[in-house]
């Protein structure tokens, strides 16, 4: 099951909103998923990540229109399935 959280903007001031613990996270570009993410907790949450690919870009997610989040138990685990799940149906 893809992240079930609603898509939001992907800027600083929608980012503030994101929740401040561990968890995964999908950004898109307009329509088209280009990255999954974990935050693992002990620092790095769903938002100081988010913040992260925002401010420089990492992994080639500078065209990022808009991000979804999803909080996880395991965010490892939970980041290896939506990963699965997206090379299945791709």
């Amino acid at each position: 099951m893809p992240i079930a959280s609603p898509r939001y903007a992907f800027n600083a001031t929608m980012i503030a909103g994101a929740p401040p613990d561990p968890g995964v996270f999908a950004l898109w570009e307009n329509d088209e998923l280009i990255y999954y993410g974990r935050a693992l907790g002990s620092g790095a949450t769903i938002q100081s990540r988010l913040r992260e690919h925002l401010e420089t870009g990492a992994h080639g997610t500078s065209c990022a229109t808009h991000y979804g989040w999803e909080i996880a138990a395991n965010p490892r685990v939970r980041e290896a399935e939506l990963l699965r799940e997206f090379q299945h149906s791709h």
